[in-house]
């Protein structure tokens, strides 16, 4: 046998395992960039400068909203508005919880966290019931300009989300939907005191019925989740991409990562 046959032999077994790890190697890459969709996210601001969200957690401490199929809707909608939160801070977005625990806060409560951090959008997490057991789906709630002004507001709150409210809500609802996959129920003019008296453009979003058995299953996993709170927020970013002049910028502008 030739003197340099073992080194040869040894070369043809390495590189067979090199190609093989390789191969490997752009199988599990390829996977990895099928299941990680590209999420919305802003640039990178100054942490004083960057779009800031309020998130409301819906009802808490002795109100404890909806209660359907063993799932009592203020301990959901904590759950979930801490998700959209982690979501929203990722795409580079400051937020502000209006609760980050079990208590009870008056609606009008909500509204003025919102005026004193100054927002540049408001959303309410809920979730919704229906005798009808069959209903499902997302639905998300606005203030028109008729709905604000049905009720006494300073004129400049009114006239700064006259209109945004609305594109907010179909921002937020058509991206949560396309995320979910859920039963599309549109955006609904509304007069909730927490879209109609927070000073920014405001959303209330309804995730999904208690009272549909399957839809009630789905919103306790954790994988259904986090659609559903990775939807709100591609919703919120794209909403402030457009809408928010930041202090020497343009609008936001949004990327894909």
């Amino acid at each position: 046998m030739s003197p340099h046959r073992p080194f040869q032999l040894f070369l043809r077994c390495f590189g067979s395992s090199l190609a093989l790890a390789v191969a490997f190697g752009a199988l599990g890459w390829l996977a990895l960039q099928i299941e990680a969709l590209p999420e919305v996210s802003l640039p990178s601001w100054d942490a004083d400068a960057a779009p800031l969200v309020v998130v409301d957690a819906g009802h808490g401490g002795h109100d404890g909203g909806a209660v359907a199929n063993g799932v009592t809707e203020k301990d959901l909608s904590l759950n979930l508005a801490r998700q959209l939160k982690a979501h929203l801070e990722k795409a580079g977005v400051r937020v502000r919880m209006t609760r980050e625990k079990d208590r009870f806060l008056e609606l009008d409560e909500r509204c003025q966290i919102a005026a004193e951090a100054k927002a540049d959008a408001f959303v309410s997490v809920h979730l919704n019931t229906n005798p009808a057991s069959e209903i499902h789906g997302i639905e998300t709630y606005y203030a028109s300009s008729n709905s604000l002004m049905a009720r006494p507001m300073k004129a400049q709150a009114v006239s700064k989300r006259r209109p945004t409210g609305e594109a907010l809500a179909q921002t937020i609802q058509r991206q949560v939907c396309t995320s979910t996959k859920a039963e599309d129920r549109g955006i609904k003019d509304s007069q909730l005191i927490v879209v109609m008296r927070t000073p920014c453009p405001a959303a209330l979003v309804e995730c999904g019925f208690l009272t549909h058995a399957e839809e009630s299953k789905r919103l306790q996993q954790k994988a259904y989740q986090a659609k559903l709170t990775r939807g709100i927020s591609d919703g919120l970013v794209e909403f402030l991409k457009s809408n928010v002049q930041l202090p020497g910028k343009s609008p936001a502008r949004v990327v894909a990562q």
